[in-house]
């Protein structure tokens, strides 16, 4: 259960980080544009997440 909220934890911060990223400049960018960079900003949080988690992890163990 805890994992499982760990994960949703991650994934709320990731998108809410992509999309305020994507929002940072409005008008320069197509929708296209847009999208693919909001899922790069998504997926990159998610790997420095993940590496945090990962590092606060064995620190506890």
């Amino acid at each position: 259960m805890q994992l499982t909220l760990i994960g949703i934890f991650i994934l709320i911060l990731a998108s809410g980080g992509g999309w305020l990223l994507v929002r940072r400049h409005p008008k320069e960018h197509a929708t296209q544009v847009k999208a693919v960079l909001f899922g790069l900003y998504f997926w990159g949080l998610v790997f420095l997440q993940l590496v945090a988690a990962a590092l606060l992890y064995s620190f506890y163990k």
